[in-house]
């Protein structure tokens, strides 16, 4: 039968160690090496929830098996990780640690390295960082054995976010007071930069998504971003970049930075007008095709949809650029550079967020 977490207990322990923490930082536990490389991993933020839940839950109740995620597991010490995870864990961290965690999802264990029964080096995960954490996690967990043991790691673990923490506000501090000093013609540089650096397509999500709140204002608007090569991650998304009007599908926004294909044009038409968007447009990169040559599928896209009553636009990302700009002379640009980075965050653009941060840090330089 599975151990039931007291979820109360829970939440206080974590504040509890939050409090000692902010005193007196814990600087070493059993298994610091393991949690500092799980820390610092790309693409690995699932793995860092099982890491805090699982030690949480062992920190309560000594008799739960550390290496189980679901009540079904097999195990005498099976427990449900994803309650924790997103009723103690993800509250905690957004709250109190000011989303230094990540808090893009509230469930955050609902991904597929939490779907498991339990750890064990034989799950699927991706090659390079993903598959070293998952051995690490297989191989130092069950070492903690006591929940003094496993306080003594959280608190390790609580003092290293805190320390994230006040850097990340640091960061904040210096983009909020250079990005409000920019104009309409420093905010075209920076984002025609920030295109330049590309990160895998995030660029041109960034700048997208940048550009729609200038494009799209109101309380009705609501725009919702999604990762880079992850189509699908929600249930409720219907495009790369969704543009949602008093909680209806309004426009969908198919983002590519490579060449397109007809399947591609297929595909995004296709799931836009089943999600009821009003319309569709593909926004073009600079290293697609048709920034120098229209493709003529789009012309296909565009009359079978028209039957449809969905309209189907292209557009280059220089040319939304220029749209939105010449509309907005007076724009908030600290806005702007703060929706690049809250997006960012939210898609996981780690590498991106730096360059920000860098990019600004260096405008203040130029400043003072």
């Amino acid at each position: 039968m599975a151990i039931d977490i007291d979820k109360s207990a829970a939440t206080r322990l974590l504040h509890e160690s939050y409090k000692r923490c902010l005193n007196s930082p814990v600087r070493t536990c059993l298994i610091k090496d393991a949690i500092d490389f799980v820390l610092n991993s790309d693409n690995c933020l699932t793995y860092r929830y099982i890491l805090l839940t699982n030690l949480l839950a062992k920190a309560i109740d000594s008799r739960i098996d550390i290496l189980s995620l679901q009540a079904g597991d097999s195990s005498n010490g099976a427990f449900d990780a994803r309650s924790l995870a997103s009723k103690v864990v993800y509250p905690f961290q957004k709250t109190i640690l000011g989303n230094v965690l990540d808090g893009a999802n509230n469930d955050p264990l609902v991904n597929k390295p939490g779907r498991y029964l339990r750890l064990d080096k034989s799950n699927a995960a991706a090659k390079g960082k993903p598959m070293e954490v998952l051995h690490l996690l297989c191989d130092n967990l069950v070492r903690v054995e006591s929940e003094d043991t496993a306080c003594n790691c959280i608190d390790y673990i609580i003092s290293a976010l805190i320390d994230k923490k006040v850097v990340l506000d640091a960061q904040q501090v210096i983009l909020e007071q250079a990005s409000n000093k920019l104009s309409v013609f420093q905010i075209r540089h920076f984002l025609n930069d920030l295109l330049n650096q590309g990160f895998g397509g995030a660029s041109l999500v960034l700048t997208a998504t940048a550009l729609y709140h200038l494009l799209y204002i109101g309380d009705e608007f609501r725009i919702e971003p999604h990762p880079v090569n992850q189509s699908g991650t929600s249930k409720r998304q219907f495009s790369d970049l969704d543009v949602i009007c008093n909680d209806l599908p309004f426009i969908g926004t198919e983002l590519k930075d490579k060449p397109f294909s007809d399947s591609d044009v297929d595909r995004a038409a296709s799931t836009a007008h089943k999600a009821g968007a009003k319309s569709l447009i593909f926004v073009a990169g600079r290293q697609s095709t048709f920034a120098s040559q229209p493709s003529t599928y789009f012309d296909k896209a565009r009359e079978d949809y028209e039957k449809k009553g969905m309209y189907v636009g292209v557009v280059s990302i220089d040319s939304l650029i220029d749209i939105a700009l010449s509309k907005n002379m007076e724009l908030n640009a600290g806005h702007i550079v703060g929706v690049v980075r809250e997006t960012a965050e939210k898609i996981g653009a780690l590498e991106a967020q730096m360059w920000v941060y860098q990019y600004m840090s260096k405008y203040m330089d130029e400043l003072f």
